[in-house]
C-alpha cells in the first residue's frame, strides 16, 4: 500500500470577528485508505499595530471521500482583550499523508 506526501498552502488576511476556517481538496491516485495531516510551517499575526497576544490556535485534519481528501484548517489569533476584533492573517502549510490501495 503506497504512502503519499503532499503539501497544501493556506493564505488568509483581514480576518476579524471570527475564527478562520477553510478546506482544500486534494486528489489521490487510487482509493484512499487513510489520511492524516500535520502542520509543516506557519506564520500568523496581527495586521497593523502589534498587540499583546492572548491565544493562538492552528488545527488541521483530513476527511476522506473515496479518492479525494478534504484538508481542513482552523486558525485563530486573539489579543489580550479577549475579543476577536483585530484583523489577523497568515500562511499555513499543511503536510498531507495518505495511504492508498
Amino acid at each position: 500500500m503506497p504512502t503519499n506526501l503532499e503539501t497544501v498552502q493556506f493564505t488568509f488576511s483581514n480576518v476579524t470577528g471570527h475564527e478562520y476556517t477553510e478546506s482544500e481538496s486534494v486528489g489521490a491516485s487510487g482509493q484512499v485508505i487513510a489520511a492524516e495531516t500535520a502542520i509543516k510551517s506557519f506564520e500568523i499575526g496581527f495586521e497593523g499595530n502589534d498587540r499583546e497576544i492572548m491565544s493562538e490556535k492552528i488545527q488541521t485534519d483530513a476527511d476522506v471521500h473515496g479518492d479525494t481528501i478534504s484538508v481542513n484548517l482552523e486558525a485563530l489569533f486573539r489579543d489580550a482583550s479577549g475579543h476577536i476584533d483585530d484583523p489577523y492573517g497568515g500562511d499555513v502549510e499543511v503536510l498531507v499523508i495518505t495511504e492508498t490501495e
